[in-house]
């Protein structure tokens, strides 16, 4: 572990002596900021000029052997060392916790990804070059776990500064400097500052910085003052580097080392005690060398990278511009001029001229001797935004961050292999004809002729259900859909049923390898990867039986067809423990959905797909009189949604025909629930509606049930709206041919007062809205008849005494609300 001595040091004596490992040691231990084109710049001059014998990068050890690959002549940056580890055997003791259960094992990732100018990668380039014996010396991702786990569903590690960053010194330089971030004060004091320094300045003003940053304002009392290093693994990561290199030095007696690492490790490793980290070789990671772009980097980490700045600035390096930082300002203000007009911003080029002097004399200002990313970045929303910034400024921002961040896709020698799931996802492209040149195309798939069309549906939809970014939009509507990329029957949603073909919009980006990278350890295939999350989210799941048919039928859907008796055993399981009447309906609606579709899936010859639409129909039945307990609200959502699922159960009940269902239970069922006089009004309604339309029950019993509520209290009375809302949305016919229940609403009306009139009168709207014009027409007719107006008065005859009755009533309404505003 890290000397606890260095803190007697001076900052300028710990410097000093690490630099003196180089006589003592052959050891020169160069101190980084990941994706430095400086630290890069530096690096490259002095792996020529020192001709080392090795060059030892901070890295994954279990890559070193894929280093061949990374500098290979055919491989081409941005491209990422990728680790996945699968605890199959729940080794960490974290599967459950962050995985759905403990079942599912938990995943744990990890990106190393190199550019360019990335001083790891020049390392080991120009290592090559000379001849240098290359390795990594960090330890491997399982060995890093114990110190990273985070209450998170996958765990994810990458390459970052923030030791550095988040220390006491650096923000006292900052504060002192007036700098807004550590980006800024880095890019001012080391990009900018340090092209212009030699080597040797450079190195020592970089191992000042972040020996104060690690060591400075450490409390010589504490405890134990490293205790935080200990904790998040910094500390034993070191001391296997320290083990790493002095193995290598031990097998090469002769010549000199350079060690690569971050700058908080470099002032740390000459004193650091080896010690080997342990970790097991497990049949579970996998370590591999894929290709990488630009907004794959940006995305991973937060889009708070913008690799294309860095890849201009060390463009101009090569090209042994002497302002090089200068030169990619003026270059990328250009760009991002250029991307603003194509989105219909009115930019000009004397807007990009004033915006470059802009950038020169704001780094002036700020006393940078070039333009730092900071002022360019200001100088933009300065020259571009013609107006309000919060109004003005979005197209700017956008246009500006997609320029720093960059468009470019790497390259890895076909040497290297291919992560397996990439083969065949690009294997399937192929065969299923799909392009995948990054062109807008239009995919059909006749599901219901075509065997071949079926398989092609089920490689679109796991791709789909992966999240895999190949899909462009549509440009045709006048349908609903769940995804803009799609036109055809959802089984998931049940939406367009009635298409009997499926439209695709396909569009190859290259965040799709991204993408595919992320899934590798969830199979060798996309079909495999499919399966293996669907059986993820069918754990998460457990007991729920809507949810588990949903997960039946993606995988019906997707052809998983190994797959469907495991995910049928779980809905099964479901059915039995699950009592919410609504999720039962919706298994049973999504399973007569599949039995309809079932030439198109591959699933027809299912023996207990009728067996299970019996078993779900039944459970449901079983749960039915307790929806009487919902919530009385009429405009309850979840009422609401009952009433839809017990239409859907009496549609089911009368419309399937795969085999019998037992109407009999049904209405036994309906009575029960309707039996209840404290049920959901607007429940109890549809049930009576029912009950009538099957014949099951009277005119006069439904009629005397509304009359329950008018003619009962208040709080009763205000009930009657849901109830006629219930009946009418569940039996229209039984209030059209019924002068019984129409008398009754009519004369109850009549006599009811004005405020508990008022109180009801919406409720009552609703419950009309369920008729069309005509019908409301036919309506108004048999009201006209009931209250004596079933003729067109004449203007020479006397008003009749109904009216007059009603018109007194509405004028003293009338008269009282007018005394009341006056």
């Amino acid at each position: 572990m890290a000397a606890r001595k260095k803190k007697e040091l001076t900052p300028q004596q710990g410097v000093e002596k690490v630099l003196a490992e180089r006589e003592k040691s052959r050891t020169i231990y160069f101190p980084v900021r990941h994706f430095s084109p400086v630290c890069a710049w530096h690096l490259k001059k002095l792996i020529h000029e020192v001709q080392p014998v090795g060059v030892l990068v901070e890295g994954p050890e279990d890559a070193t052997e894929l280093i061949e690959y990374m500098v290979h002549e055919d491989t081409r940056a941005p491209f990422t060392i990728f680790s996945s580890y699968v605890d199959k055997k729940n080794l960490f003791g974290l599967n459950g916790t962050l995985s759905p259960s403990e079942d599912v094992p938990a995943r744990y990732r990890g990106w190393w990804p190199m550019t360019e100018y990335c001083p790891e990668y020049v390392a080991l380039k120009e290592g090559a070059a000379v001849g240098a014996k290359l390795g990594f010396i960090d330890i491997p991702l399982p060995g890093t776990i114990p110190f990273n786990h985070v209450p998170r569903q996958e765990i994810n590690q990458v390459v970052e500064d923030r030791h550095l960053a988040e220390s006491q010194y650096f923000d006292a330089l900052r504060r002192g400097q007036r700098r807004r971030s550590f980006d800024e004060f880095w890019n001012a004091n080391f990009e900018v500052a340090g092209f212009s320094s030699d080597t040797d300045q450079f190195m020592k003003a970089v191992l000042l910085f972040a020996w104060c940053a690690r060591f400075a304002g450490v409390d010589p009392n504490a405890e134990d003052p490293y205790a935080a290093l200990e904790a998040d693994g910094t500390l034993a990561r070191e001391a296997h580097m320290k083990y790493c290199l002095d193995a290598f030095l031990k097998e090469n007696p002769e010549g000199t080392v350079i060690v690569v690492t971050g700058a908080f490790h470099s002032v740390a490793l000459p004193t650091t005690k080896k010690k080997k980290a342990k970790y097991k070789k497990d049949a579970n990671l996998e370590t591999l060398l894929t290709s990488h772009s630009y907004h794959a980097l940006a995305h991973l980490y937060s889009l708070n990278r913008l690799p294309n700045y860095g890849q201009v600035v060390w463009d101009q390096m090569q090209g042994q511009i002497e302002q090089p930082f200068n030169a990619a300002a003026l270059q990328l203000a250009i760009q991002v001029m250029r991307d603003a007009r194509s989105h219909d911003e009115g930019v000009s080029t004397a807007d990009a001229v004033g915006t470059y002097k802009a950038a020169l004399n704001l780094a002036t200002l700020r006393g940078n001797g070039e333009v730092t990313l900071e002022d360019l970045g200001d100088a933009v929303q300065m020259g571009y935004v013609k107006g309000d910034r919060r109004i003005k400024g979005t197209v700017i921002e956008k246009s500006t961050r997609e320029i720093l961040i960059g468009t470019r896709l790497g390259r890895v020698t076909s040497a290297a292999g291919q992560a397996p799931l990439i083969r065949d996802y690009y294997e399937q492209c192929r065969a299923y004809k799909l392009d995948i040149t990054g062109v807008s195309k239009t995919v059909r798939c006749d599901i219901h002729k075509q065997e071949a069309h079926r398989l092609k549906s089920a490689f679109l939809h796991q791709a789909n259900h992966l999240s895999i970014p190949m899909f462009g939009v549509l440009d045709s509507g006048g349908w609903n859909s769940t995804y803009s990329h799609y036109k055809g029957p959802d089984l998931v949603t049940g939406e367009n049923m009635h298409l009997i073909g499926e439209t695709w919009a396909v569009r190859w980006q290259e965040k799709v390898d991204d993408r595919l990278l992320e899934l590798s350890d969830r199979g060798s295939g996309v079909a495999a990867a499919a399966g293996d999350l669907l059986k993820e989210q069918l754990i998460a799941a457990q007991g729920n039986a809507e949810d588990t048919t949903r997960l039946l039928l993606k995988c019906a859907q997707m052809m998983l067809l190994d797959l469907f008796d495991d995910v049928l055993d779980a809905v099964e399981d479901a059915i039995v423990v699950d009592a919410a009447f609504d999720h039962l309906v919706k298994a049973l609606s999504d399973f007569v959905v599949l039995h309809t579709y079932r030439d198109a899936l591959a699933t027809q010859g299912h023996a207990r797909m009728l067996n299970t639409i019996v078993t779900v129909y039944n459970r449901a039945l079983g749960v039915l009189p307790g929806i009487a307990n919902a919530d009385s609200s009429g405009a309850n959502d979840q009422t609401k949604l009952l009433l839809d699922r017990l239409q859907s159960l009496v549609r089911i009940s009368l419309t399937f025909e795969g085999t019998d269902l037992d109407r009999v239970h049904l209405i036994e069922r309906i009575h029960e629930m309707v039996g209840d006089p404290d049920g959901a009004p607007i429940l109890r309604g549809a049930g009576f509606g029912i009950l009538f339309s099957f014949g099951a029950t009277r005119e006069k019993v439904v009629t005397r049930e509304l009359s329950g509520y008018l003619m009962g209290p208040p709080e009763r009375v205000v009930q009657a709206g849901a109830f006629l809302e219930g009946l009418f949305m569940s039996s229209k016919s039984i209030f059209m041919g019924s002068p019984r229940l129409l008398r009754a609403i009519n004369q109850v009306l009549a006599e009811l007062d004005w405020d508990t009139f008022r109180i009801l009168l919406p409720d009552l709207r609703r419950a009309f809205t369920q008729f069309i014009p005509s019908e409301i027409d036919q309506i108004s007719v048999k009201v006209s008849e009931e209250i004596g107006l079933d003729e067109a008065p004449s203007p020479d005859e006397p008003v009749p005494e109904a009216l007059q009755r009603v018109s007194a009533q509405a004028d003293a309404r009338v008269t009282a609300l007018l005394d009341q505003w006056i």
